[in-house]
């Protein structure tokens, strides 16, 4: 049962970000164009759009976005779904000793990602400044999952350890992602290209965490028994 339960779980991170990569890479392709800072480019411009642009059914430069608006959404909504089997699997990894620990982040990062999937259907094209508040509400909880896991991952068994690192880095580049993103939401400015870069930067750390997890999750395969030849010292 175990072990069924650890290959669904793996399974389902690995296709879940197969089909967020091709549907956000579909949604990047088609976004019109436009940044924060340049409404005049044209197409996407990966260091520089907000992974949330492309959900904007009409772009930043003024154009109609409808097909890759769907599509950038529907690549966030897939995204965060597959955190769910993910925070099972990291919270799976934790030793019977520790199962509080792994309940709490199995908790927080279930509440993450209901908060997170309300953001998704809280565009900042139609919500404003209540967008990036929902954000930043969404992040805390998804942030303390991260931090208690990669705390066991660190000081846990072979198989957790090797997932700490980039579990590390994804937290840290996180949130000075958010930081930044916070102070220039109380601003009330635009603040600066590095914060659609650190984003992209977490986003990617973070697919690599997921996969990294998945990988730890799946179950040794049982060794094959050698068949004994007759006559056989």
């Amino acid at each position: 049962m175990a072990a069924s339960r650890a290959r669904i779980e793996s399974a389902a991170i690995v296709g879940g970000i197969a089909i967020f990569v091709a549907l956000e890479g579909a949604a990047m392709a088609l976004y019109p164009g436009g940044t924060w800072w340049d409404a005049t480019v044209q197409g996407h411009r990966f260091w520089r759009n907000y992974l949330c642009d492309l959900e904007w059914r009409v772009a930043l430069n003024g154009q109609p976005n409808p097909v890759g608006s769907w599509l950038a959404q529907g690549a966030m909504l897939v995204l965060v779904l597959t955190l769910a089997p993910f925070w099972l699997a990291a919270a799976d990894l934790f030793a019977p000793s520790d199962a509080r620990a792994g309940s709490a982040v199995r908790a927080l990062g279930f509440v993450s990602v209901g908060a997170t999937l309300a953001v998704i259907f809280m565009p900042s094209e139609r919500f404003g400044a209540l967008h990036g508040v929902m954000v930043i509400l969404a992040c805390v909880p998804g942030f303390a999952a991260a931090a208690l896991a990669v705390g066991y991952q660190l000081r846990g068994e072979p198989r957790a350890r090797m997932a700490a690192p980039i579990g590390a880095a994804t937290l840290a580049v996180s949130v000075v992602d958010l930081g930044l993103y916070a102070s220039h939401l109380v601003a009330g400015v635009e603040g600066t290209v590095a914060v659609p870069i650190l984003e992209k930067l977490a986003l990617m750390l973070l697919l690599a965490w997921l996969l990294v997890v998945a990988k730890k999750r799946q179950p040794d395969r049982d060794p094959v028994e050698t068949p004994r030849v007759r006559g056989a010292s």
